[in-house]
């Protein structure tokens, strides 16, 4: 469930495991549909209870962006990790779009 300024979303996704149904229920519910070019899972602690960070670096209508997650469930950090970057690609196809509305031409 993902909530926003007009309320909660919810989406529902299969995938090839967790971490791609996760992603793709993401997609779903925030209408940005990307292309991860890249994901990297690491430890920050040690122990059971470890945490996992994870970062990936996500590709939407030519813009490229990146997020970082952590958590100690790493289908937990790979979601987090995911929408950082989807939330950066909606800010980054907001200032392209002000860009855009103050050009000046013929």
């Amino acid at each position: 469930m993902l909530t926003d300024e007009d309320g909660k979303t919810e989406a529902t996704a299969e995938g090839n495991g967790m971490i791609d149904a996760a992603c793709a229920a993401i997609a779903e519910a925030t209408g940005v549909r990307g292309r991860l070019l890249d994901f990297n899972v690491s430890s920050v602690t040690g122990g059971r209870d470890a945490l996992g960070d994870v970062v990936v670096q996500l590709e939407a209508d030519g813009l490229k962006a990146s997020g970082r997650g952590v958590a100690t469930d790493v289908v937990e950090a790979s979601a987090r990790a995911y929408l950082n970057a989807v939330n950066k690609v909606v800010r980054l196809r907001e200032q392209h779009a002000e860009q855009r509305e103050h050009e000046v031409g013929p």
